[in-house]
């Protein structure tokens, strides 16, 4: 069909969602009821961009058509944004005004005795207290979004940049671990792969923010009728990059993106964008091949001080955590400390357990005993 573009990015998966409406005035309801959960709409969908070069969020006409022009509700109006008293009210079936008000987390009209709305986050209790909004459900839906985190309305870019490692890291690590126990590659030692090291050794680059580096493996741009990767090579015709992703300086992982293979066209270029935690001073960058196995890229330098809120967690990680994920080879002083500081339980001998006689475990070691006399 016709029409403007909206994209949507899915959180699960990363990938884009592309839906249609006639122009960029429409309603976006109709658009919206068709997401799946896990799926994003970003308000920067119609942004323009001004003469300064500065992006701006884009305005969308009042979501309920039959309003008369004089109105208040009847004025174009930015994601996030909403004006209380106005947006949230409407006429009762008495043809009296009804102010509706931010939501509830208690049944019934009176909330219980023991309600403490502190014992919330404080995302929580600026989402309870945005209010319904009747006949605009989009704009409701992105006044919830912008409680919880205004960020998405600050920077263009933000949904486009990795702050934390995806839930399934673990895993992911432990196939990264499982793929480089039969070696890991490099420009210097490529193995039989010789003529593949442009192909096969990931970067990293800085980028014009401050605190984001990008990775990425493979050729960007190339055409199959100037270079040889879009000609079938022997040995790796149907290989294809199963992971990417980055280390610091004491081996510890801090970021990780899984590349499933959909189909018979290979990609040739795979990057993305990423926010290291803080006291990251160098990353080193890895591509995992389901043939052609892992090679390890080339480190760069990183500021300690610079890193992503969003990844305390990493940096306050319990010795115990950084033992199972660091390269003991290489690390620092002070985990080396904490480390040895560790004191692990003595551990204790299994005492033997007396079953009764006619007990199915009394029963069973008999049978243990038979067949031990037979055999």
């Amino acid at each position: 069909g016709s029409g403007s573009n909206l994209c949507l990015c899915t959180d699960s998966a990363g990938m884009p969602v592309h839906l249609y409406r006639s122009s960029p005035d429409d309603a976006l309801a109709v658009a919206v009821s068709s997401l799946k959960e896990g799926e994003f709409l970003s308000p920067w969908i119609d942004a323009v961009e001004g003469k300064d070069g500065r992006w701006q969020l884009p305005q969308y006409p009042c979501e309920v058509k039959s309003l008369p022009d004089e109105d208040p509700k009847k004025k174009r109006w930015t994601p996030g944004e909403y004006d209380a008293g106005v947006d949230n009210t409407d006429l009762d079936p008495n043809n009296n005004i009804r102010e509706w008000g931010g939501q509830k987390m208690w049944a019934g009209d009176k909330p219980p005795r023991d309600w403490d709305p502190q014992a919330y986050p404080e995302n929580i209790r600026a989402l309870m207290q945005v209010p319904h909004m009747p006949g605009q459900p989009v704009k409701e839906m992105f006044a919830r979004m912008k409680a919880l985190d205004p960020r998405p309305f600050q920077d263009k870019y933000f949904e486009e940049i990795l702050r934390d490692m995806v839930p399934e890291w673990p895993a992911l690590l432990r196939h990264a671990n499982y793929a480089e126990s039969f070696g890991v590659h490099s420009e210097e030692a490529p193995a039989e792969w010789t003529e593949h090291v442009e192909e096969l050794v990931p970067a990293l680059y800085p980028t014009p923010r401050p605190d984001t580096v990008t990775i990425c493996v493979g050729l960007a741009g190339c055409d199959g009728s100037e270079h040889s990767l879009m000609i079938d090579r022997a040995g790796s015709e149907y290989d294809s990059l199963e992971l990417l992703y980055a280390k610091d300086q004491e081996g510890k992982l801090i970021q990780i993106l899984p590349f499933p293979n959909h189909g018979m066209t290979a990609t040739v270029f795979h990057t993305y964008s990423f926010i290291p935690p803080k006291g990251t001073s160098s990353i080193t960058p890895f591509a995992c091949f389901k043939i052609r196995g892992v090679w390890r890229g080339s480190s760069v330098e990183w500021n300690p001080d610079v890193g992503s809120e969003d990844m305390q967690w990493f940096v306050d990680m319990s010795p115990e955590m950084r033992t199972q994920l660091a390269d003991k080879s290489k690390l620092q002083a002070k985990s080396k400390s904490q480390i040895a500081s560790l004191r692990y339980p003595k551990g204790q001998k299994a005492k033997p357990v007396l079953w009764p006689e006619n007990s199915w475990e009394g029963n069973a070691a008999k049978a243990r005993t038979w067949d031990a006399k037979l055999g």
